[in-house]
C-alpha cells in the first residue's frame, strides 16, 4: 500500500512538470530553454532597473537569509535593503569626552571648567618645544590644534623635556588609541622638503612599494630628489596577501616590481643592489632583508626607509627597531613609530642606531638562523599540509618570525632599586660619545603620489579597503556594451570585443560590491546608487555633505585596447594565462583573459582619472586556476581558494 502511494505521488509531480513544460513551450515558443532560465533569474533584478549583476544582493544579502537563493523571488526594492543595513550598522564613532585622563600629565580643566572635548584647549602664547613626538616626529606644541604635534595645554604647559619625551601627540594618541585620524595642515612641499635633505648625503634609499597598489605607490618624482647615483635597495611589501596561482610566484613578482620600478621611478637597473619581498605585518622576509642589509651595505653609511603613504614604512621601522639591525640598547629607549591605515602618520624623521656588522656578528646571527633553519622548515610543511587539507587561507599565507642574537639588557635583582642620585634612562641621547660616529636608519614620511585616491577617503572607507587575508579573484563575465562598477571607485566600459563576451578578474577586498550595468545607462546607474550598499564607497553614513564633496568618476582620455594571441605551454597545449592587468589606482586592478585571437576596446574611470595603468605581463598570471566554475545563468564565476600548490 505504502509503495503504490509513493508511486502515485511520484507520477502525479511528473504529470504536472510536463504540463508547465508545455505551457512554457506554448507561451514562449521562439525562445530556448537557456534563453527562459536566463530571463527567469533576471525578474529577481525587476526592482533595480538596469542592473544585471550585484555582488551584494548576490552573496551579502543572502547571506543575511533575506532570500532564499533557489526561490527566483525579486530582490527587494532599495528602501527596503536600506533599512535592513542601517538596522545592523553600529553607531558611528565618537569622539571619547576623557581622553585626556589617558596622559599621566593631565591635572584636571582649567579654571573656567570650559574644554574641547576634541581639541582640548589651544594657547598660543606658549613657546613650542624642540621635543619630537613619539610616534610622528613632529615638535611638540599647544599653539595651534590643527599643526601637527599639537597636544592640549593641559597636558603641555608646565612639562619638563624629560617629560615630554614620553609623550605622543593628540593625534598619534587618536590613531593609536582610538583610530580615529585627526585632520592636521601639512602641505605636500613639506614632504619633498624633508626628503630632500638627504640629496647630497651618502646613504641607501631603501625605497618601499606597496604590491597591492604598483604602480601607483612608485613616486615618479624621487629619482630626481634623490639623485640618479643613488644605491637602492626595492623592497615590495604585503606579499603576504597576493593570491598564490604557482609555486614560482615570488619570482614573477620580483620581476614585475623591478620591471614597473624602473618604468615608473625613473631609476636605472644599475641603481638597485637588492630586490627584496617582505610582510611587514607578519614578518616574512625580514630576516633575509636584514642579511642583504649586512652583506651589501654593511656599515658605508645612514639607511632611509622610503616610498609613499600608506606603504608600511613605519610597520617595517618597528620591526627593524626590534632585530638584529638596530643596537641593543637603543631598541627599549626608542619608541616606535605611529602605524594606521590613514596616510602620512609619520610627518617627521623617526631614527634608531644600526649594530655595526663586524664579522664576528656576522657569524654569530649565521649561526643563529641555521639552527633555526629546521624549525622553520617544519613549520612551513605543517602549515602547508593544513592549508591543503582545510583550504584555511590563513595557514597558506607567508608568515616569518624575527629573532635577536645580540641582547645587552643587564639584568638586575630588584626591579626597583636605583643608586642614590640618578634617574632612569627614558629616551635615547644620539649626542653622546659611543652615537657620534654611529650610522642611523631613518622613517621618512611618506610622499603623496598623485595616482592614489586615499587622501579623498574617510578613516573608515580606508579601514574598509585594507584586506586582512590573501586577496581572493573574483571572475565575471563581460559582453560588449556592458559596464562593471568596483565600488563607486572605479567604471570599467567594455566598448568593443571581437568574441560574445570576456573575462575579468578583480583583485580588491571582497567588502567591496561588484555591480553590472549597461553602458548607455552607467551614468544613471552609479548616480542613483552612490552611497549604498550596492556601491559601498564612498559611505554616505550620517554625513550628508560626504557625496557633495566626491569628486565623481572621470575617464582616461584614450581608450585602451587589449589583444589576445594563443599562447602554449611547454607540452603544446594551450595556457591560460591572463592578457594583461589594468589597475585601478589604489582601489585594486582587474585581470583580462580574452579568447584567442580576439582584440577589446575597453574606457577606465577612476576619480581624477588616478592610477590607470596598463600592466604587462600580469602580476598574477594563472589567476584562471583560482576561481571555479560559472555559475549557472548568471555572469558571476564561483569563488574558489586563493592558493594553489602546482607548477
Amino acid at each position: 500500500m505504502l509503495k503504490t502511494s509513493c508511486l502515485l505521488k511520484r507520477l502525479n509531480g511528473n504529470l504536472l512538470c510536463t504540463c508547465r513544460r508545455l505551457q512554457n513551450t506554448t507561451a514562449n515558443e521562439t525562445q530556448s530553454f537557456r534563453q527562459r532560465a536566463w530571463e527567469a533569474s533576471r525578474q529577481r533584478y525587476a526592482n533595480y532597473e538596469h542592473v544585471h549583476f550585484s555582488s551584494f544582493l548576490e552573496y551579502k544579502f543572502m547571506s543575511l537569509k533575506k532570500i532564499n537563493p533557489k526561490n527566483p523571488t525579486n530582490y527587494p526594492p532599495l528602501d527596503v535593503v536600506l533599512e535592513i543595513e542601517r538596522q545592523m550598522k553600529p553607531d558611528d564613532v565618537s569622539y571619547p569626552y576623557n581622553w585626556m585622563e589617558d596622559y599621566e600629565f593631565y591635572a584636571g580643566g582649567n579654571e573656567t571648567g570650559i574644554i574641547d572635548s576634541k581639541h582640548g584647549t589651544p594657547d598660543a602664547t606658549v613657546v613650542p618645544s624642540t621635543v619630537p613626538c613619539n610616534g610622528c616626529g613632529a615638535h611638540l606644541h599647544c599653539a595651534n590644534s590643527s599643526m601637527p604635534g599639537y597636544i592640549p595645554s593641559e597636558i603641555f604647559k608646565g612639562r619638563t623635556t624629560r617629560e615630554l619625551q614620553s609623550i605622543t601627540c593628540q593625534r598619534c594618541h587618536f590613531l593609536k588609541h582610538y583610530n580615529i585620524a585627526l585632520d592636521v595642515e601639512v602641505p605636500p612641499s613639506a614632504y619633498v622638503e624633508t626628503i630632500s635633505r638627504i640629496q647630497d648625503k651618502f646613504a641607501l634609499a631603501v625605497i618601499i612599494v606597496d604590491l597591492l597598489d604598483l604602480p601607483s605607490s612608485i613616486w615618479p618624482g624621487m629619482q630626481q630628489v634623490l639623485g640618479s647615483k643613488r644605491p637602492v635597495f626595492l623592497v615590495g611589501n604585503k606579499v603576504d596577501l597576493l593570491p598564490r596561482d604557482s609555486n614560482g610566484y615570488l619570482s614573477h613578482v620580483k620581476h614585475c616590481l623591478k620591471q614597473q620600478f624602473i618604468q615608473h621611478g625613473g631609476f636605472d637597473a644599475l641603481n638597485i643592489k637588492n630586490v627584496s619581498l617582505i610582510s611587514a605585518k607578519t614578518g616574512y622576509g625580514i630576516e633575509e632583508l636584514i642579511t642583504q642589509l649586512h652583506k651589501i651595505w654593511q656599515y658605508k653609511g645612514d639607511v632611509y626607509l622610503l616610498g609613499c603613504t600608506n606603504v608600511g614604512k613605519s610597520t617595517l621601522f618597528n620591526i627593524l627597531l626590534n632585530s638584529d639591525y638596530c643596537r641593543p640598547e637603543a631598541s627599549e629607549l626608542v619608541h616606535k613609530a605611529t602605524t594606521c591605515a590613514w596616510p602620512g602618520t609619520t610627518l617627521q624623521m623617526l631614527k634608531f642606531p644600526i649594530f655595526r656588522p663586524s664579522d664576528m656578528r656576522v657569524y654569530q646571527r649565521f649561526k643563529r638562523l641555521f639552527s633555526e633553519r629546521s624549525q622553520r622548515a617544519a613549520l612551513d610543511k605543517l602549515r602547508r599540509d593544513q592549508a591543503k587539507e582545510t583550504g584555511a587561507t590563513t595557514a597558506a599565507q607567508l608568515i616569518g618570525h624575527v629573532g635577536r642574537t645580540f641582547d645587552h639588557r643587564m639584568d638586575v635583582d630588584d626591579a626597583f632599586a636605583m643608586p642614590a642620585g640618578t634617574q632612569p634612562i627614558t629616551t635615547l641621547n644620539d649626542r653622546k660619545l659611543e652615537y657620534r660616529e654611529a650610522r642611523w636608519v631613518y622613517d621618512t614620511p611618506g610622499v603623496m603620489q598623485p595616482d592614489q585616491i586615499t587622501p579623498m577617503l574617510t578613516t573608515e572607507e580606508l579601514l574598509l579597503l585594507q584586506p586582512t587575508k590573501m586577496l581572493k579573484p573574483r571572475a565575471l563575465r563581460l559582453a560588449p556594451n556592458m559596464s562593471l562598477f568596483l565600488g563607486g571607485l572605479a567604471r570599467i566600459d567594455l566598448l568593443q570585443c571581437s568574441r560574445d563576451w570576456v573575462k575579468l578578474f578583480i583583485f580588491a577586498v571582497e567588502s567591496l560590491p561588484l555591480l553590472i550595468t549597461e553602458t548607455q545607462q552607467a551614468e544613471q546607474v552609479y548616480k542613483r546608487y552612490l552611497g549604498t550598499p550596492l556601491l559601498g564607497v564612498p559611505i554616505a553614513g550620517r554625513d550628508e555633505k560626504r557625496l557633495q564633496r566626491w569628486s565623481g568618476l572621470q575617464c582616461l582620455k584614450q581608450d585602451i585596447v587589449v589583444q589576445s594571441s594563443k599562447t602554449l605551454t611547454a607540452q603544446g597545449r594551450p595556457e591560460k594565462q591572463l592578457n594583461c592587468d589594468i589597475t585601478l589606482s589604489s582601489a585594486g586592478w582587474i585581470g583580462l583573459l580574452l579568447p584567442d585571437n580576439s582584440e577589446s576596446v575597453w574606457r577606465i574611470w577612476t576619480p581624477q582619472a588616478a592610477g590607470i595603468y596598463v600592466r604587462e605581463p600580469s602580476l598574477i598570471p594563472l589567476a584562471d586556476r583560482l576561481v571555479g566554475k560559472r555559475i549557472r545563468n548568471s555572469l558571476a564565476y564561483n569563488t574558489a581558494k586563493p592558493f594553489v600548490f602546482q607548477k
